[in-house]
């Protein structure tokens, strides 16, 4: 049972959280995380949402993700051995790929909505997860060593 300060009280299932065994640059004392979702009619999480990633280890971190296919955002990358294993990843269909959203302006407290306008996505620092282990990391990309290929819409 965790008392998350943004989502209230969460009965976790620990087999369905997610481990990042170095922790996320700013939390590196959150090592397990729990992805929470809306679900289509089949289970699966649906397309073009926010999703929160709630730290297990601190009630207070809540970090707001989604698909980097929102804002028309397609990875290529490739991954070191030392990843590779760290992410236990066998297979790179099970690999996820999720962006931290940011809030570019202050949004008064009231106000419990971020207009669409004030959200951006840090691209440069995307989270991976293998969804099959269950173990993630944040690849931080320092210069041209990844190829981030916009899409409009």
């Amino acid at each position: 049972m965790l008392n998350s300060t943004r989502l209230g009280q969460l009965d976790v299932d620990e087999g369905t959280a997610i481990s990042f065994p170095r922790g996320i640059p700013g939390f590196e004392k959150s090592v397990q995380w729990k992805l929470f979702h809306e679900e289509d009619d089949s289970g699966a999480p649906k397309a073009g949402v926010v999703f929160l990633m709630q730290s297990l280890n601190d009630p207070d971190v809540t970090l707001p993700v989604t698909d980097p296919s929102v804002f028309g955002i397609n990875y290529e990358f490739v991954l070191s051995d030392s990843e590779i294993a760290e992410l236990q990843l066998e297979d790179a269909d099970d690999l996820a790929v999720l962006v931290v959203l940011t809030q570019k302006n202050k949004v008064p407290q009231m106000s419990s909505a971020v207009p669409v306008e004030n959200v951006g996505a840090n691209l440069s620092a995307p989270l991976l997860i293998n969804a099959k282990s269950r173990k993630g990391m944040q690849k931080i990309f320092l210069g041209p060593e990844a190829k981030i290929e916009y899409r409009p819409r």
